[in-house]
């Protein structure tokens, strides 16, 4: 087995498990639990890791989530209305609701 990434949260780990289960590749995600032990030990100890569990596998599973990360959308569209920014992928502003331009 071998670690291929630390998510930031258990839904992000989740998802990139759901990803990669998608294209055939065995995942388990550890440290499920630990949320509950921050405070106590480290945070660094307590995110959720994804591991393959064939290790030949692990470039494919290392190129397959940089590409989600490549593929979100980073840029930003500011509202006509109320100047708030959204992200790029936002239709309509998340302050006043009006629609968004493209």
């Amino acid at each position: 087995m071998k670690r291929v990434h630390i998510a930031p949260t258990l839904l992000d780990a989740q998802l990139a498990v759901d990803a990669l289960s998608s294209l055939g590749i065995v995942t388990h995600i550890f440290n499920v639990n630990a949320a509950g032990a921050l405070g106590e030990v480290p945070f660094m100890q307590a995110q959720p890791e994804i591991w393959v569990d064939n290790d030949t596998q692990e470039i494919s599973a290392r190129e397959a989530l940089a590409g989600l990360r490549n593929a979100l959308p980073r840029d930003e569209k500011k509202c006509l209305h109320c100047g708030e920014h959204n992200p790029g992928n936002f239709l309509s502003c998340w302050q006043c609701g009006r629609a968004l331009p493209d």
